[in-house]
């Protein structure tokens, strides 16, 4: 996962390479002249201010952008807020540069490639997640926290445990995560992770888009070692060689 590129604002003749969610091929590219944006009405009334300054300024905007693989060019409509930064040029002068900063993207890119056997519940809750990383970032730690109880299912962990009665009793997400720990720690440690930023969603404020794409690089992670088992399968290679080469 490419972290930087979900950070990325545009502007008028450009927008971030964001890969294709149709083709998965091309990447993003800005249709040319289709980005458009207005001042909003608290940013003029702000004009008054005797403190104003030009980084006051806010803008609304509305772009398009276009598959740059031939057999796809798919469109896709951003839309965001904006405003302007100093630009500064060889001399050290500098003017004042518009900047536009995406709070949503239809159809969303995927942020991560997903494993060919990713399942389609996880995939979907991860791509709901997507969808709301740049305009509600609690809400999108609360997707994660779904995909990840999904993810526990999919693994076969146990969702109820029966008690010294002999009655059944719902597992917290906790619970099962820490069932995975003692057999697999690592991974368990990775899952406990996002279950926490879950837990953090639940308050307004206390998680960021850095917290989220941290959170996407573990479950990226952890997708690849719990259905590809990718370290795993390196391991064995490891092995074969020594086996096969080692004094």
């Amino acid at each position: 996962m490419n972290r930087s590129l979900w950070k990325q604002t545009l502007n008028k003749t450009w927008c971030p390479a964001w890969p294709c969610p149709v083709c998965r091929k091309g990447t993003l590219l800005l249709v040319p002249k289709s980005l458009t944006y207005r001042e909003t009405v608290e940013s003029k009334r702000a004009r008054s201010d005797e403190a104003w300054d030009p980084d006051w300024i806010t803008y609304a905007f509305t772009a398009w952008a276009e598959c740059s693989h031939p057999p796809c060019k798919q469109q896709l409509a951003i839309a965001g807020t904006g405003g302007v930064a100093p630009e500064y040029d060889v001399d050290g002068d500098y003017g004042w540069e518009e900047y536009f900063s995406p709070m949503m993207c239809y159809p969303m890119p995927d942020m991560f490639d997903f494993p060919a056997k990713c399942p389609d519940d996880v995939r979907e809750e991860l791509r709901a997640a997507f969808a709301i990383f740049w305009s509600h970032q609690p809400a999108c730690a609360g997707r994660i926290r779904v995909a990840l109880e999904c993810l526990m299912n999919h693994m076969g962990v146990p969702r109820r445990k029966k008690d010294r009665s002999g009655k059944y009793f719902d597992l917290s997400l906790h619970a099962r995560i820490d069932a995975v720990a003692k057999k697999e720690p690592t991974i368990g440690s990775l899952l406990m992770a996002l279950k926490w930023l879950g837990n953090a969603g639940s308050h307004i404020g206390d998680v960021n888009k850095d917290d989220l794409l941290d959170a996407f690089v573990i479950m990226e992670h952890a997708l690849s070692e719990i259905i590809e088992r990718r370290s795993a399968k390196v391991a064995e290679l490891a092995r074969k060689l020594i086996k096969k080469h080692g004094q």
